[in-house]
C-alpha cells in the first residue's frame, strides 16, 4: 500500500471541512497556499543563515525581518490547512448568488503581527525616530483590524471600518513619502549615499503600489464576494509574497551599507569585549 503524504492536498479539505459554507476553499487553492507556505518558510531560513554575516550588534532588520517571515509562515500555513476561518453571510451576490462566504480571519491575524515589522523596517531604513516609526507601526495596526472586522461584518456597515482602515493608511504612506523622505536625505552623507536614497524611494514605490492593491483585492473578496476564496487567496498571496520575500529582502540587503549606529540601532554586546561582535 503506498505511503500517504502527511498533508495530501485531497485530505486537507476532508480532515478540515469548510463546513456550514456554501462558497469556500477548494483543492487548488489549498495548493497555492501551500506554495506560498513554502515561499514564506524559505524566506524566514534565508533571512536566518544570512543573519550570520552580520555583526550581532548589527541585527535589527535581520531580526525583525525574521519574525516576520515566521509569522507569514504560520500564516499560509494554517491558511493551507483550511484553519483559521468563520462562515460570513454574504452582503452582495456577484459570486454564485451569494451565500455564506469563507473568510480567513487568520490572514488577517498574521498581517497583524507581521506588517508593523515591515512598516518598522522600513521607518528606521529612512533613519525616523522610535516615536515616529511606532506610529506608522500603529497605523499598520489599524488598517489590519478595520479590515478583519469589515470582512466580519454583514451589513454594509463594513465600508465604515473599510474607510476608517483607509484612512490609516494615506496616514502612514504620506508619512513614509514626506516625512520619510526627507530624513533619508538629511542623514550624515557617510551614513546614507543618494543611491540608498533613491533604492528607498523605489521600495516606498513598490509599497505603495503594493498596499494599495490590497484594498481592491479586499473589495473583489469578502467586501464584494465577486471573486471566489480561491482567486482571492491568489491575489492576497502574490501581494504578500512581493511585500516580504521581495521588497523587503532588497531593503535587508542594502540596510547593510547602514551606519546602525548613527540610526541609534546598535544592539549593545553581552560581554562587552573589545573587539568582539
Amino acid at each position: 500500500m503506498p505511503a500517504t503524504p502527511l498533508f495530501a492536498r485531497n485530505d486537507v479539505l476532508n480532515v478540515n471541512p469548510s463546513s456550514g459554507t456554501t462558497i469556500s476553499l477548494v483543492a487548488h487553492g489549498s495548493d497555492w497556499y501551500w506554495t506560498v507556505f513554502s515561499i514564506m518558510s524559505v524566506t524566514a531560513i534565508c533571512y536566518a543563515g544570512t543573519s550570520f554575516k552580520v555583526p550581532r550588534r548589527e541585527r535589527f532588520f535581520h531580526y525583525t525581518s525574521i519574525v516576520a517571515a515566521i509569522f507569514a509562515a504560520i500564516t499560509y500555513f494554517s491558511l493551507a490547512s483550511n484553519l483559521g476561518w468563520t462562515g460570513v453571510q454574504t452582503r452582495y451576490n456577484h459570486y454564485q448568488g451569494g451565500g455564506v462566504r469563507q473568510v480567513f480571519y487568520a490572514r488577517y491575524i498574521g498581517w497583524f503581527l507581521s506588517a508593523p515589522l515591515l512598516v518598522l523596517n522600513l521607518s528606521f531604513f529612512s533613519g525616523l525616530n522610535w516615536v515616529t516609526a511606532l506610529y506608522l507601526a500603529t497605523l499598520t495596526e489599524v488598517y489590519v483590524v478595520c479590515g478583519l472586522i469589515a470582512s466580519l461584518v454583514e451589513s454594509s456597515y463594513k465600508f465604515g471600518y473599510f474607510t476608517m482602515g483607509a484612512f490609516a493608511w494615506v496616514l502612514l504612506f504620506l508619512n513614509l513619502g514626506w516625512v520619510g523622505l526627507r530624513s533619508i536625505k538629511t542623514l550624515n552623507a557617510a551614513t546614507v549615499t543618494p543611491k540608498l536614497s533613491k533604492i528607498y524611494s523605489y521600495i516606498l514605490m513598490g509599497v505603495g503600489i503594493i498596499y494599495s492593491l490590497y484594498p481592491i483585492s479586499w473589495g473583489l473578496s469578502e467586501g464584494g464576494n465577486v471573486i471566489s476564496p480561491t482567486s482571492e487567496g491568489i491575489f492576497y498571496g502574490i501581494l504578500d509574497i512581493m511585500a516580504l520575500p521581495v521588497l523587503n529582502s532588497l531593503l535587508l540587503f542594502y540596510s547593510r551599507k547602514l551606519d546602525i549606529d548613527e540610526l541609534g540601532l546598535s544592539i549593545p554586546s553581552a560581554t562587552r569585549t573589545p573587539g568582539k561582535n
